[in-house]
Formats: C-alpha cells, sequence, structure tokens
C-alpha cells in the first residue's frame, strides 16, 4: 500500500518497460556529478516553485538513470537520493514520525532513526518510480501560513494514464533558508500519520525498546 503511495511522492513518472533490460557500460555515469542532468537543487523563495523545479529536475534525471534499476539498483538509488535529498527535511519528518517517543530517545537514537527512516523512505520511494507511469504533473497552488511564515502547503495534481487524478499536498518548512518538505498528504492519506503508527505499532511490538524499532524498522510495510 505505500510502496503505490510513494510512487506519487514529489509528482514524479516511471518510465521504465519490460524491454528496459540492457545496460550499457556508459550507464555507471549517467545522472553523475559530471552529467548534463546533474544540477543542483532549485531552491526558490516560493514553495510552489521549490516544488515545480525539484519535479522537472528530477523527471529529466529520470529519463537517463532509469535504465540502472535493472543492473545496479543502488546506484540508481544513489543517483534518485542525490535528486530528491536535498527538498526534503528527512529530520523533522522523521521528528513527525516519532512523535511522543521523541523525548524518550537518545540523540544518539533520534539520529539513527533520522538515517534509517531516510535510507528506507528513498529505497521505497525510488523502486516505486520505476512502477507508475503518470502522464501530467500540475502544481495548482500554494499558501504560506499567517501564523508562521516558515511554514506552507503546496498543492499537485499528477494525471495518471487513466484519467485519474490523484490530489497531493505537500507540508513544507523553511530549514535553514529553503523550502524542504516535511509531510505529504496523497489522495487523503496522510503519510506523516501512517509512518506515526507504524512507529507506535512497532514500540509495542518490540516492548518500547527504541534500538529495536530503529533496527527493525521498515518504510514499504
Amino acid at each position: 500500500m505505500k510502496m503505490a503511495i510513494l510512487a506519487l511522492m514529489m509528482g514524479m513518472t516511471g518510465f521504465v518497460s519490460a524491454a528496459d533490460t540492457t545496460c550499457p557500460k556508459e550507464l555507471a555515469l549517467a545522472g553523475g556529478a559530471d552529467s548534463e542532468v546533474a544540477a543542483g537543487p532549485v531552491f526558490s523563495d516560493s514553495p510552489a516553485e521549490t516544488v515545480r523545479g525539484a519535479t522537472d529536475q528530477l523527471l529529466a534525471k529520470l529519463l537517463v538513470i532509469t535504465p540502472l534499476y535493472r543492473c545496479d539498483k543502488e546506484l540508481f538509488f544513489e543517483r534518485v537520493s542525490s535528486s530528491i535529498s536535498p527538498y526534503i527535511d528527512f529530520d523533522g519528518f522523521a521528528r513527525g514520525v516519532m512523535a511522543k517517543y521523541y523525548r524518550l530517545a537518545s540523540e544518539q537514537q533520534i539520529k539513527a532513526f533520522a538515517g534509517e527512516f531516510r535510507l528506507g523512505l528513498i529505497r521505497t520511494y525510488s523502486s516505486a518510480l520505476v512502477e507508475f507511469d503518470n502522464q501530467k504533473v500540475v502544481v495548482s497552488g500554494s499558501e504560506i501560513s499567517d501564523r508562521s511564515p516558515d511554514r506552507a502547503t503546496v498543492s499537485v495534481e499528477v494525471h495518471g494514464k487513466d484519467g485519474t487524478v490523484y490530489p497531493v499536498e505537500y507540508s513544507m518548512a523553511k530549514v535553514d533558508g529553503q523550502w524542504q518538505v516535511r509531510n505529504v498528504v496523497i489522495n487523503g492519506i496522510n503519510m506523516g500519520l501512517q509512518f506515526r503508527s507504524q512507529f507506535s505499532a512497532y514500540m509495542q511490538k518490540y516492548g518500547n525498546d527504541i534500538g529495536q524499532v530503529i533496527a527493525n524498522w521498515r518504510v514499504d510495510e
């Protein structure tokens, strides 16, 4: 369930078909630091433009790197990570997932969970990217909070080939002066709350042992 939902994060499109089985040697350089699609982050003062820029950038990169998924998944994950990581506040996202248990965790455990959460989210999201083929992505609006000018929501519509429109809403926060995603609601499903429920269930399963929760954490359940 979460795998399918995550496929729509950042409004991306999958490009791998059954025929994409070859892996030329030059693919090892595809999307790398010296490639034409290795542009840096496209941050903007506008949260909507940040989302739009990130989307366009990854779409262009996916056209080049997707064949890597068939022959070198780890490198594919690395390439996707380099594109989306600047736009996601993994630490803030992870704190929201831990919720009340955040106060019970040590600083080391908090950092460890943020790392595991980031790794799991990227790997699951990257795998999901190659399984879906959405036609069009539209950034339909944004709103900066009146109470907190460093908080905003960005609305996106993902149009499927069958005509279905999936509404996506990003919760954005300014981190070190840059807009980053801290939560996402996809087709009415709040991913932060989904992961928070999972973390709580893990705490019960592992007897409130945060170390065990971290060691056994999986994003794609």
